[in-house]
Formats: C-alpha cells, sequence, structure tokens
C-alpha cells in the first residue's frame, strides 16, 4: 500500500498534469464569441462601478450647498467608501476561492445596487456615509471578481489585452464620462423636474438601474474553467470549456454536449484539501502581494484624491460648479487615452516596462502640475497628462494582479493586493483636504510624487508574465506550495 506521501505526490502530479493540460486547451483557442460577450458583461459593471466610485467628487460641492457639510466631511465620504471596498475585495477575495468566481461577482453587483438606492434616499450626512459604505463593500468584491474572471476566461495571447480593456470602459471611460453625468443629471434633468438642492440624489438614483445586470450573469454567466477545475468539478469544467470554444452561451439550466477534454474519474483528491488562505504569506506570494498593494496605494491614493477635490478646488479658485465638473472631465481625456495605452502595449511590451513608465510619468507630471497650476490652459493640460499616466498605471495593474497567482488563492490574492492597496484612497483624501484647506495645492502633489517614486522601487521586484500562461507562472514551476 503506497504511502500517504506517495499517494500526495502522485496527486500533485496528476492535478499538474490537468493544469498545464488546461493551459494548452485554453490557449489553443481563439478569443470567441463567448469571450467577447463575457468580456462585455464584465467591462458593463466596471464601467458602472467606476461611477459610482465617482459621484462624490461630482456631487460635492452641491452636497456642500445643500447640507453645509465641510470639505473634510465630503473627503471622509470617499475615504469611507474606499474602506469598505477594501473589506469587501478581501472577503470576496477568500469567497471567490471557495465558491466562485460569478458567485461573488453576482452577489456584490446585487449589494452595490442596494447600496446606490440607499444613498439615493439618505435624509442626512449619518445615513449617507453608511449607505456608502455598503457601497463600498459590493464595489470591492465586483471589481476584485471581474477582474479574476476576465484573466481565467482569455487565452495567454489575449489576457493582457482582454484585462486591461476592461479599464478602457472603466477608469477610462467610466472617469471620463462620470463628470458628463453628473453635468446632464445636476444640470438639464434637475431643471426638467425642479429638483433644487436635492439634484444631487438623482445621481445616486439612475446608478441603481444596473444592478439588472444580475439576471444576466446568474443565466447565463458560466464558471471559470480554472476554478472549476482546481475545485475538482470535472462535468462543470467540461461545460465551461464547450462553450468557450465554441463561442456561445446558453442558459445554465439548458443541457448541452460538452466535450470531453478532462477524464470525469481522474483522480482529484486534492479538490477536498481546504484552500489555506496562508499560503499568501508565504513565498513567492508574499513579496508580490506587498509589492502591488504599494503600487496600488499609491495610484489609487493620488487618483482619488485629485478626482475628490479637484472640483472643490476649481470652485475655490472661481469657478462654477458646473463649469468646475466640465474642466474636470476635459482632464479625463487623458484617462481614456491612457487605458487605451495600456491595452495595446500589453500585448507588445512587458508589464515592469510599462509600469516604470507610468509611476514615472506620473511623478513627473504630478509635480509639473502642482507647481505649474495657473491658467486654465495649464490646469487642463497637466491634469490630462497626469490622469493618462495615473490610468495607463492602473490598468496594466489590472492585468498583472490575477497573473502572479496560484489558481487555488487568485481571487484572494487578488482581493488582498486591491483591497488592502485601496487604503490609499481612504487615507490621501482626507490628507489631501487637509493640506489644502492649510498649506495649498502644491504640497499636495508633492505628496503624490513620493508615494509613486516609492512605488516605482516595488514594482523593480516583480515577476515578469507577459506571453506566459497562468500555469506557467505560478503552478507547473514548482512554485505550489505543498
Amino acid at each position: 500500500m503506497p504511502s500517504v506521501d506517495n499517494a500526495r505526490t502522485e496527486d500533485l502530479g496528476a492535478m499538474k498534469a490537468m493544469e498545464a493540460k488546461l493551459a494548452s486547451v485554453m490557449d489553443s483557442m481563439k478569443f470567441t464569441k463567448a469571450h467577447k460577450i463575457l468580456f462585455l458583461l464584465t467591462t458593463s459593471g466596471v464601467f458602472f462601478d467606476i461611477l459610482e466610485q465617482d459621484t462624490i467628487g461630482i456631487i460635492g460641492p452641491v452636497l456642500q450647498e445643500d447640507w453645509g457639510i465641510s470639505t473634510s466631511q465630503i473627503a471622509l465620504l470617499t475615504s469611507t467608501t474606499f474602506f469598505t471596498m477594501m473589506i469587501g475585495g478581501l472577503l470576496s477575495g477568500v469567497l471567490a476561492d471557495r465558491y466562485g468566481r460569478k458567485t461573488m461577482l453576482t452577489i456584490n453587483f446585487f449589494i452595490y445596487g442596494a447600496g446606490a438606492l440607499l444613498c439615493a434616499l439618505a435624509p442626512n450626512y449619518g445615513l449617507l456615509l453608511a449607505a456608502r459604505a455598503l457601497v463600498g463593500f459590493g464595489l470591492g468584491g465586483e471589481l476584485s471578481s471581474a477582474i479574476t474572471i476576465m484573466s481565467e476566461y482569455s487565452p495567454t495571447k489575449h489576457r493582457g489585452s482582454a484585462v486591461a480593456g476592461m479599464n478602457i470602459a472603466g477608469g477610462g471611460l467610466g472617469n471620463l464620462l462620470a463628470p458628463l453625468y453628473g453635468m446632464l443629471v445636476l444640470g438639464p434633468w434637475a431643471m426638467l423636474i425642479a429638483a433644487g438642492t436635492d439634484s444631487w440624489r438623482w445621481v445616486f438614483a439612475f446608478l441603481v438601474l444596473p444592478v439588472l445586470l444580475v439576471a444576466v450573469f446568474r443565466r447565463y454567466m458560466p464558471e471559470t474553467p480554472r476554478f472549476l477545475l482546481s475545485r475538482g468539478r470535472i462535468d462543470e469544467c467540461n461545460r465551461s470549456l464547450t462553450l468557450l470554444k465554441q463561442g456561445r452561451l446558453v442558459p445554465r439550466t439548458k443541457e448541452i454536449e460538452s466535450e470531453q477534454f478532462f477524464d470525469t474519474d481522474a483522480r482529484m483528491s486534492l479538490r477536498r484539501e481546504r484552500i489555506r488562505l496562508s499560503e499568501l504569506l508565504a513565498r513567492p506570494w508574499r513579496s508580490r502581494a506587498i509589492a502591488l498593494t504599494i503600487m496600488t496605494f499609491a495610484q489609487i491614493g493620488g487618483q482619488t484624491s485629485i478626482l475628490v477635490l479637484m472640483p472643490t478646488i476649481l470652485v475655490h479658485q472661481g469657478y462654477t460648479v458646473i463649469g468646475s465638473i466640465g474642466y474636470t472631465a476635459v482632464m479625463q481625456s487623458g484617462s481614456v487615452l491612457g487605458a487605451v495605452a495600456a491595452t495595446v502595449l500589453g500585448r507588445y511590451v512587458n508589464r515592469r516596462t510599462v509600469i516604470g513608465i507610468a509611476l514615472l510619468g506620473a511623478a513627473l507630471s504630478a509635480i509639473a502640475f502642482g507647481t505649474l497650476f495657473g491658467t486654465l490652459t495649464l490646469v487642463l493640460i497637466f491634469g490630462s497628462v497626469l490622469q493618462f499616466f495615473m490610468i495607463l498605471l492602473s490598468t496594466t495593474l489590472y492585468a498583472w494582479y490575477p497573473e502572479v497567482f496560484p489558481t487555488r488563492i487568485r481571487a484572494f490574492g487578488v482581493g488582498a493586493a486591491k483591497s488592502v492597496g485601496t487604503l490609499g484612497a481612504v487615507i490621501m483624501p482626507p490628507v489631501a483636504g487637509a493640506i489644502f484647506d492649510a498649506a495649498g495645492l502644491v504640497p499636495i502633489f508633492v505628496m503624490i510624487s513620493v508615494f509613486l517614486a516609492i512605488a516605482f522601487i516595488a514594482s523593480r521586484t516583480m515577476p515578469e508574465t507577459r506571453g506566459r500562461s497562468l500555469e506557467e507562472v505560478n503552478e507547473l514551476k514548482g512554485e505550489t506550495m505543498s
């Protein structure tokens, strides 16, 4: 009778062989119609998430006028949202590794919609703060799940562009259209219905509608083959691979004739082992998670500080509320170009190179923006350049997050790095607001550039992943933890 150690070694060998075969099957596929539909579904969720994230910056001046609250209280609304995004991302990552990426994507999107509705109905600042906490919880989990899902659906050749492409709709178009959306609701719509000082409520109310996507997620979205294989759900894995290969999506209750990519009688005793979340603290995942967290902290903290405070800063400079939102939208044009650039570069240029260029470019443009802030023309030019590099950075990070963790802890790794890094958006906006009130604009951008420089150093410790399958980077090189 073989020993327990021998049996475990055989199981590890069998699992690695199946993971290698899965990588080969996935990479032999084209980017089919099914991939494209799944991309559109996940991307639509990310787009509305970004709109929801940006709402406080949009309504800040109007909310101050309606409720008489301070700039620091506006910043606290955003910090609270991002703090609960951190918690939501961490918890969702744990649950997604145990119960499935699709399951958590659906749940988190529903939570986000419920929170948006409560924001629209909030009678006072305290309840609005609580509602934003709920919104953040849903947003954090939804973003992490969407990134993980798209990376696990995609063939290696298309993975970087597919995951980065999500941020064209999110960080790119989402950030660009958010101020325009605010102008539409706070301007023509508010006048049409005579909303008065309550016009800000409609900014939240319309963002409840995307929760209807939940029904589509539940009915048509298959679970990722990589997750299903890792949990030993061979029949479902074969079905998911068949749908991707054939390029069609059908209701989850409909029977199909699945191609037998994997033998259902294969030994898969490893599937009964508990997922050990402590693996994230072991080498090499620990150093990767720390580096990604530092980069995320600098990027999201700096960008959020700018997005939240810029309309308020422009109003203090003498511009109108609607005008300040419009000028912020012009600056966001750089976001779209940054996301597009990251999507193209993700296919042809190494991740480390793109990240390095983005971090250095963002740091230099932050210094230029802060020190040369004067005429409206300079504000718009340097604001657009800064947003370009910030979104180039965040979009490439989208692709990098899921590539450096094994399937067993991928969702948790993505959630941990992205969510703990989100503390940048919790800490930096209130600090930036206090700095602005006490010392003006320049020190804010000096602070942002220092954090970006630290993130550049952290980025040099990361492995290169472009052109390598997820299994090659993590499971198949002797790095799976025993």
